[in-house]
């Protein structure tokens, strides 16, 4: 059996990070890891960039996390303590957008975990 997350999407446009331009926003979450804040992300690697036909640039990218699940959860299970996920970014900066799709791996046999971030230039203050 696989359980399937579903997460619904919100409108973040009033959110403090909102108020701050495209340009940084996208920056930050280039950037998000490694984070002090989030000490859980023990390894990033990046297993492919380049930039498409269209002028985005593509980048896939495997995370290494740990404390994911208790390491007694793992020890029963045959998990190893870092669980990974695959994240596939696309920069589009003629329409100043950033995708980011990120899914699990491990335990994906158990239960799949998909998530998609859009960064987009406000559609009405541009300077955001």
């Amino acid at each position: 059996m696989t359980i399937i997350f579903v997460i619904t999407s919100f409108d973040a446009t009033n959110l403090a990070f909102s108020r701050h331009c495209w340009e940084t926003i996208a920056q930050a979450a280039w950037r998000k890891y490694p984070n002090e804040l989030n000490p859980n992300v023990k390894t990033i690697d990046v297993l492919d960039r380049f930039v498409d036909e269209d002028g985005c640039l593509q980048t896939k990218r495997i995370i290494g996390s740990e404390g994911i699940l208790p390491s007694w959860v793992n020890r029963i299970i045959g998990l190893n303590d870092i669980c990974y996920a695959q994240e596939h970014i696309t920069v589009n900066p003629n329409q100043k957008t950033m995708t980011l799709r990120t899914k699990n791996i491990s335990i994906s046999s158990w239960v799949q975990v998909e998530e998609t971030l859009v960064y987009s230039q406000h559609p009405e203050n541009k300077s955001q």
